[in-house]
């Protein structure tokens, strides 16, 4: 009985000893940062951030067994860094827009080029769930700088990581066995900057107050545009609601005062076919024009004369 007892022993323990070791398998590929496509003014305004793919990914024993674990990247090159701050570039125009590389959503710390992220966790389990980018991997942020003035186009950047890791993956009987080794991934980053064109401003125009129709004199007013950098652009006016005989006429109930309005120093009226060109700066820009009252129409009847001319912005 004893001699069977310790025959069954002896064959458990050897059966223990042959147990395979799962360690930690790690890889990687390319990965990728997408900010998608966006106003030019939105990326001045306001700093875009998200989650880019590192390609680096780990898989292995999910024992929870005490360890440190620690994973490394360095950030060994951008492809249009200035000094060591990334930035994405548009090859068409020569322009840049600098951005933050993050372990984290909040951007709490910032890792420059030669900077090196680390992560670590006391369980192989703990750092596997580190791992929670689109495709898998582990994540890095990315912010883009606010307060640049860019014109549209599409921007790219390619960031160089260099790797390397110290992990505990189960062994036999259930023991720590350590994998450490180095790789390289990149990241190619992009950001689409689309045109944008507002109105900043469209005041009332005022002729004032006269007694006869051939005293009122010309106003000079402004219409308020702001364009993308290098967005060409056209400012058109329509003919109000109460075109007739080739001049926009203000009505106070059947009367009416006819007028136009003109680019400074043109004597063709400003019509959606006559338009005015223009080239965003990315900053406000006045757009002048002339309203001028028909001198040669006969006088009409007090009271208040009133029309509504819509400014049509082309880009």
């Amino acid at each position: 009985m004893s001699r069977h007892s310790t025959s069954a022993c002896l064959l458990g323990f050897a059966t223990l000893c042959a147990s395979p070791l799962l360690l930690a398998a790690c890889t990687t590929s390319s990965g990728t940062g997408n900010f998608g496509s966006l106003s030019s003014f939105t990326v001045a305004s306001t700093a875009q951030t998200i989650t880019g793919t590192t390609g680096f990914k780990c898989t292995g024993s999910l024992l929870s067994i005490l360890s440190t674990n620690t994973i490394a990247a360095t950030i060994a090159s951008t492809a249009n860094p200035l000094g060591t701050t990334p930035r994405l570039y548009n090859a068409a125009s020569g322009t840049y827009l600098p951005y933050s590389i993050c372990k984290d959503n909040g951007c709490g710390t910032v890792y420059n080029v030669g900077s090196t992220v680390r992560w670590s966790s006391t369980t192989f389990l703990g750092i596997l769930g580190l791992f929670n980018a689109t495709d898998g991997s582990l994540p890095l942020y990315l912010r883009t700088a606010t307060g640049v003035t860019l014109p549209a186009g599409t921007y790219t950047d390619t960031i160089g990581l260099n790797w390397a890791w110290h992990l505990c993956a189960a062994g036999a009987l259930g023991l720590c066995v350590y994998d450490d080794g180095t790789a390289s991934s990149s990241v190619n980053v992009t950001l689409t900057v689309l045109k944008d064109c507002f109105i900043d401003s469209a005041p009332d125009l005022s002729f004032g107050s006269a007694a006869l129709v051939s005293a009122f004199t010309a106003v000079n007013q402004n219409i308020g545009v702001r364009c993308t950098l290098n967005a060409t652009y056209t400012i058109g006016f329509d003919n109000g609601n109460n075109f007739s005989g080739g001049w926009r006429r203000m009505l106070s109930g059947a009367n009416a005062i006819q007028y136009n309005l003109y680019k400074p120093g043109d004597s063709t009226v400003w019509t959606t076919s006559n338009t005015q060109a223009g080239t965003g700066s990315g900053a406000a820009q006045n757009v002048p024009y002339r309203a001028i009252v028909n001198p040669a129409q006969g006088n009409v009847p007090a009271g208040t004369y009133s029309d509504t001319v819509r400014v049509i912005l082309t880009y």
